[in-house]
């Protein structure tokens, strides 16, 4: 991978589409967080999210909307731009805000990401099986954004990551 490969470089396909992820997971999560470093961006220009913010590589949404079920149909809604689902788990925590299972109702492919893997009290191989339960049924990764481990590694996987199309599942875009 060149290593000053822009962002918005990565973003766009052959045919010059821009395409992005979706970011999922709970309050607290680390998802901007995330999304600020596999961008290149000041971590500290990370703010809590209050809405779905499209503006990036990748769509963020508010934790509290995973957490509260009446709102989990807004997140189903903006996920229909998104290519890819990304579901971040932060591995101090000792559940998920999703049910069983709830990832398999997307045609897109859903990924893992355990985030904060180097804070204190941190259990990756708990928060990989919370993934697993959740439906998270392709690639887990391990990161923490603030130091930067595993950060390349998912961030050269979404720029490598084929187009929609090449990953049908059996579903037409």
């Amino acid at each position: 991978m060149n290593a000053k490969l822009s962002t918005s470089e990565a973003i766009r396909t052959e045919n010059n589409r821009a395409w992005r992820f979706m970011l999922f997971g709970g309050v607290g999560a680390g998802k901007t967080t995330l999304l600020h470093a596999l961008e290149g961006n000041n971590l500290d220009l990370a703010v809590k999210s209050q809405m779905i913010d499209y503006s990036g590589w990748g769509i963020d949404s508010p934790g509290e909307y995973s957490e509260m079920g009446q709102y989990r149909q807004v997140l189903l809604t903006a996920a229909f731009d998104a290519q890819l689902i990304l579901v971040v788990q932060d591995a101090c925590r000792n559940e998920t805000v999703f049910p069983p299972h709830y990832f398999l109702m997307f045609p897109q492919q859903v990924l893992g990401v355990v985030s904060k893997i180097d804070a204190e009290g941190a259990d990756p191989i708990r928060a990989r099986r919370l993934l697993e339960e959740m439906g998270v049924t392709e690639k887990v990764f391990f990161v923490s954004s603030l130091t930067g481990l595993g950060i390349s590694s998912l961030k050269e996987y979404l720029i490598k990551w084929p187009e929609p199309e090449n990953l049908s599942k059996g579903v037409k875009q």
